[in-house]
């Protein structure tokens, strides 16, 4: 256990990820310039977070000592000391101009509404940073009345809590953000001083906003419990440095601000020394790629850990995590359980994920699954704990993916100061396809990539695929590294705005004995057992066009899950600080095992066999109907490794010699006497 005063906000629990493996790849700046508002869309609709995370929390009654819901505007007792001077908050009221159906007035955040607090007709704060920059027009930008970098600080009156030492803040907040701090201060002294301070929304990307209904409660007991003299301010700061463009812009909205008594029993999970609130470990280890879905041959063992904090005002004792596995149908799959539990937990004392970690488990077949995570003690049981999360992880026929299901943002061209022009997403390809064994083979059907509906639709992409098998991308990309795999497309407006799918494989076809016919399919790219990075090359081609692709920001990923290009040459493994780039939709599709002229409709009678199979190397294929026949040796990849014509009696032998090839499967092809038949040789 660790003493601490965690103060996270209940509303953002689970959403601060880090990864707990070291980057080995740089991370670049956010150097993004403010554009107009303009929401991407899938199938034309906004995108959104589809994230199916829930929060239980337990409902105890609390009573309130102080509150301000702006009813009558700002208090005549509350003050600013904003920089510059003209760096103020404003009031948002019913009869105020402008009033509190109008948020933000700056020219880049225009259309974004307002705060959706219980209490906003009656009134609400905001300190408006676009609109005092640039006055709400854009090519005025720095020739507003308080121009960025700007501060903008309200203080409260004084409170007497004094005879409070268990305290609960909690207010409502909408904010968007560039390049911008947001700060809650606490005084003891009656603002002589503000000796602590709580930082938020941190895990705002830039040009990203929180939900404009967002409650935060926090337990302040530590900072200003107790205390007869105390009082909070509110710091919007739009001084973040690492932007060579300038800092500040867009807003934060608040409303209805209480200090009220904490509940005995509530824990909380958080971040603790960067370790997410709750993770997932694949394959025991920590910087193996968190995949949301992941392809049925490519299981591994997965793991999951958490880490709590006692937001409440009573001790908990022998605090655990219990992570409950369901199916599609809401059944009970199994549940993990940490291995130990933590004797005594204080008020604001927290345990870490090397307490509250599990067993693993590897799912068994394809399906939704949903993984419920609980933090228990004796005072608190699962149905009644606070610290409940829930994620959804997929087992599918053929899709991988590093995404978990949700668009929280898109990524692409002339998204950044040095233009990105190539992303790409790593995927562990470890285990054979089974169909084929002993081949040590995979296949790949093609990539899914989801496409903004702000993609050039005249654009072009190339997808290339590489072995990371000798990559130091410590000091960059290989140059000498060459592709596997690699394949151009050309965009249209029917592949953008949605997920589309891109073959990577050569067109075949397939014999139907039924119907005496060949049927057109797609024949997949094999390839050998591994980790692969896929990278996609963007190509606008329309006068200030541009290719954009969904990212999810579920998770902050594990070291070169993710990488990009700039123009420069440069690569990165996502941006510092931000989530922006983390998993991008680039998912790979993964087929079984090729069939080459394979009969769909097998025929009864055995018209030829192939023995002993498996065998050492010398085989034989005996022919019980003579005649004129092709035979045609293939292995798993699709290669041609034997073909020839063949005039054979009834009931012949040929010998058919594999002591030359290595280990595995192979296809026997025969066509003839109107017979097309597959066998698959097993060499040992």
């Amino acid at each position: 256990m660790k003493k601490a005063a965690i103060l996270c906000s209940l509303a953002l629990v689970g959403m601060g990820y880090t990864s707990q493996a070291q980057i080995t790849v740089k991370k670049a700046p956010l150097a993004i310039k403010p554009t107009f508002y303009q929401p991407d869309l899938i199938n034309g609709k906004p995108a959104t977070n589809l994230n199916t995370r829930a929060k239980n929390q337990a409902i105890e009654s609390t009573t309130v000592f102080w509150s301000e819901d702006f009813t009558s505007g700002i208090p005549a007792d509350w003050t600013q000391n904003g920089s510059s001077a003209n760096s103020r908050w404003e009031y948002r009221g019913p009869s105020s101009n402008p009033n509190s159906n109008t948020g933000s007035r700056g020219a880049f955040a225009t259309g974004t509404g307002t705060i959706q607090s219980p209490t906003r007709a009656t009134g609400f704060l905001i300190f408006d940073s676009d609109y005092l920059d640039n006055g709400g027009v854009a090519a005025n930008a720095g020739s507003g009345s308080a121009p960025t970098p700007h501060i903008g600080r309200i203080n409260t009156d004084t409170i007497d809590l004094s005879m409070q030492s268990a305290v609960e803040l909690k207010f409502n907040s909408y904010a968007r953000q560039f390049f911008t701090n947001y700060f809650v201060a606490f005084s003891k002294d009656g603002g002589a001083t503000f000796s602590d301070t709580i930082e938020l929304f941190t895990e705002v990307a830039v040009n990203d906003a929180t939900a404009d209904d967002l409650e935060l409660s926090f337990n302040v007991s530590n900072y200003i419990g107790g205390e007869a003299e105390a009082m909070i301010q509110f710091i919007y700061a739009g001084n973040k440095p690492g932007n060579i463009n300038g800092a500040g812009y867009y807003f934060w909205m608040l409303d209805d601000i209480e200090l009220r008594s904490l509940p005995d029993n509530e824990l909380r999970l958080t971040e603790v020394n960067g370790a997410p609130p709750i993770d997932i470990t694949f394959n025991g280890n920590p910087a193996y790629t968190k995949y949301g879905a992941v392809q049925i041959d490519q299981l591994v063992p997965i793991s999951c850990d958490a880490n709590v904090y006692n937001y409440g005002a009573a001790t908990q004792t022998n605090v655990s995590l219990e992570v409950e596995i369901l199916d599609a149908n809401g059944s009970n799959v199994t549940t993990l359980t940490s291995s130990a539990s933590a004797a005594s937990v204080p008020m604001l004392d927290s345990v870490d994920f090397t307490v509250l970690n599990t067993n693993s488990w590897t799912p068994s077949a394809t399906g939704s699954y949903s993984l419920i995570y609980r933090v228990i003690s004796d005072s608190l049981d699962a149905n009644a704990t606070s610290a409940t999360d829930t994620v959804i992880f997929n087992v599918t026929d053929n899709i991988y993916a590093v995404d978990w299901g949700t668009t929280d943002n898109f990524f692409g061209s002339q998204s950044s100061a040095s233009e990105m022009i190539a992303a790409g997403t790593r995927y562990s390809l470890e285990n054979e396809d089974p169909d084929s064994s002993g081949a040590g083979l995979v296949f790949i059907e093609g990539v899914d990539i989801l496409l903004s509906s702000l993609t050039d639709p005249t654009a072009d992409l190339e997808i290339a695929i590489f072995d990371t098998a000798g990559f130091e991308f410590g000091s960059g990309f290989p140059s000498n590294a060459t592709p596997v795999i690699r394949r151009s497309f050309t965009l249209n407006a029917n592949l953008v705005g949605q997920n589309t799918r891109f073959p990577l494989g050569a067109e075949d076809s397939i014999y139907d004995n039924n119907t005496q016919t060949w049927t057109p399919t797609n024949h997949p790219v094999a390839l050998n057992t591994g980790t692969y990075f896929v990278l996609v090359n963007f190509f606008p081609n329309a006068t200030d066009g541009v290719i954009r692709i969904g990212n999810s920001a579920q998770y902050f990923q594990p070291a070169e899950t993710a990488i990009f290009q700039t123009s420069d040459g440069d690569w990165f493994g996502g941006f510092l600080n931000s989530q922006t780039f983390e998993a991008p939709f680039i998912r790979l599709v993964v087929a079984d095992a090729p069939r080459f002229d394979i009969s769909i409709n097998e025929m009864k009678a055995t018209q030829f066999s192939v023995y002993p199979n498996p065998t050492n190397g010398l085989g034989k294929v005996n022919f019980e109907q003579g005649g004129t026949y092709k035979l045609r040796l293939y292995d798993m990849a699709g290669n041609l490794l034997l073909n020839k014509e063949l005039s054979v009696n009834a009931n012949e032998d040929y010998a058919l010699d594999l002591s030359k090839y290595k280990a595995g499967a192979y296809l026997v092809n025969i066509q003839g006497e109107g017979m097309v038949k597959t066998i698959k040789l097993q060499k040992q």
